[in-house]
C-alpha cells in the first residue's frame, strides 16, 4: 500500500468531488501526472503552505476507471455536471466521453473549459474512486507534527513515504474522525448560470 500526497490549490468540490456517495478524483494533479496508484492505496490532499498545509481530504482507492467507463456507469450519473443545477451538481467531474468516431466530447460544464486544461485532463484519462474517505473541506484539520513528513509542499505528488508513518497516520484518522463528508468546499462560490453549447469536441 502506498500513500500519495499533493497540494489542493483550489477546493471547490470538483477535485476532489466527494458527493453522491463516492469521493472521486478525475481532473487534478495526481491524474494529470499519471500516477500509478492501485486499489487500496491512499491519496491525501493538503492546503497550500500559505494556508497551513492542513488536511483537506484523504481517500482510500476502491476502484480505478477510465473516463469512458466512468461516464457510462450508472452509479456515477449524478457525478455528471448540471450547469443549471445546484452548486453540487455544477461541480460534477464526470465530464468526458468519446463519440462514435472515437473523438473526445466534453459534457456540458462550467468547469475546465480552456484548451490547456482539457489537454491535461485527457492526457491520462483515469478516475480514482473511493467509497471510504474523509473530506474536511472548509473544516480542514491540522496534521500532527509526527506526520508532517507526509505533507508534500511543492508541485506534483509524493509517494515515497515511510510505511510505518503512513500506517500510524491512517490509524490516527480512523480513531479521531468519522469517515465521509465532514465539511463544504472551502473555495466554492455560486457560479453564474450561463448558456453553453451541448458539448465540445476534441481530437
Amino acid at each position: 500500500m502506498k500513500l500519495y500526497s499533493y497540494v489542493v490549490t483550489i477546493d471547490h468540490g470538483l477535485a476532489p468531488n466527494p458527493f453522491w456517495g463516492y469521493c472521486t478524483l478525475a481532473v487534478c494533479t495526481p491524474n494529470h501526472m499519471g500516477i500509478k496508484a492501485q486499489k487500496d492505496d491512499w491519496i491525501i490532499g493538503t492546503s497550500p503552505n500559505s494556508q497551513g498545509n492542513k488536511l483537506v481530504y484523504a481517500m482510500k482507492i476502491s476502484e480505478i476507471l477510465s473516463f469512458e467507463t466512468y461516464y457510462a456507469d450508472v452509479r456515477f450519473e449524478k457525478k455528471k455536471p448540471v450547469v443549471h443545477g445546484s452548486w453540487r451538481e455544477r461541480v460534477g467531474d464526470n465530464m468526458y466521453y468519446k463519440d462514435q468516431q472515437g473523438k473526445w466530447i466534453q459534457h456540458r460544464t462550467i468547469q475546465h473549459r480552456s484548451p490547456e486544461i482539457i489537454r491535461k485532463d485527457l492526457k491520462y484519462p483515469v478516475v480514482f474512486l473511493a467509497e471510504y474517505f474523509y473530506y474536511f473541506g472548509d473544516k480542514q484539520i491540522t496534521i500532527p507534527i509526527e506526520f508532517q513528513e507526509l505533507i508534500w509542499k511543492s508541485q506534483g505528488c509524493k509517494c515515497a513515504h515511510d510505511p510505518e508513518v503512513v500506517e500510524r497516520f491512517l490509524r490516527w484518522l480512523e480513531i479521531n474522525f468519522d469517515s465521509g463528508v465532514l465539511g463544504n468546499p472551502k473555495d466554492n462560490k455560486e457560479y453564474p448560470k450561463s448558456k453553453l453549447s451541448l458539448g465540445q469536441q476534441f481530437g
